[in-house]
């Protein structure tokens, strides 16, 4: 049987983060949902779900709730028992009573015959990703729903049920998201991020930006500048 240390427990934050590291991983779902993305192929991690990512896979999660919870287990490659069940990026699910008991050495031995996950087609980690690449492109409902592979109906349906958000509403509040980031992280005019973000111009962004934070973006940069 394949030796492996203690796993941990990790929550993963509400934004949607990239990573790829030289050893294998496997993120079990406890509590919550996180979507994940592995080198093209997602998944929702909700309890009981088991992600197993090969060492060298680029990967990327957004955490769904703030009250998510993951058990992860990073093992070093080398092993050729272990190597060979990371060999390919897979998407399990177990009795949620088996993932919840904390026996990392039980979960590697069930990972062979374990079934695969029959999750939701949607998976917001990939669409974040992919939005946050160009969000000065002029979206629209249709390249949404293209970039989900869904249709119209089914991204309204499927964001709704997730976020509360209509498409727009979303796709707007990933823009103020990286206006933010931009307004501590550089010194670009308003104008600029608001450019760079997808708004029409510097009065349009103002104008959310005002409704997102109660401030305009120069008094919100001010004050957060300083921190």
């Amino acid at each position: 049987m394949v030796g492996v240390a203690s796993g941990e427990e990790r929550s993963y934050p509400l934004e949607c983060l990239s990573d790829t590291h030289g050893f294998h991983q496997l993120l079990v779902g406890l509590a919550g949902r996180v979507d994940v993305e592995v080198e093209g192929r997602g998944a929702a991690v909700v309890p009981g779900s088991v992600c197993v990512i090969p060492a060298g896979a680029t990967h990327h999660y957004l955490g769904i709730e703030a009250a998510n919870r993951c058990r992860v287990l990073d093992m070093a490659v080398g092993d050729d028992a272990l190597d060979a069940l990371f060999e390919r990026i897979r998407f399990l699910k177990l009795p949620v009573a088996e993932v919840q008991g904390g026996n990392d050495q039980g979960l590697l031995a069930r990972m062979a015959d374990a079934p695969l996950l029959a999750g939701p087609r949607f998976n917001l980690a990939r669409l974040t990703r992919v939005v946050e690449a160009d969000l000065a492109a002029p979206w629209s409902l249709a390249t949404l729903a293209e970039a989900a592979h869904l249709s119209e109906r089914q991204l309204r349906r499927s964001l709704s049920g997730i976020t509360g958000l209509t498409p727009w509403q979303w796709l707007t509040r990933q823009r103020l998201a990286q206006a933010e980031r931009l307004l501590i992280a550089s010194d670009a005019s308003i104008t600029d991020v608001a450019l760079q973000c997808g708004f029409a111009d510097g009065a349009q962004f103002s104008r959310h930006f005002r409704r997102w934070q109660g401030q305009t973006p120069s008094a919100w940069r001010c004050v957060n500048a300083a921190r």
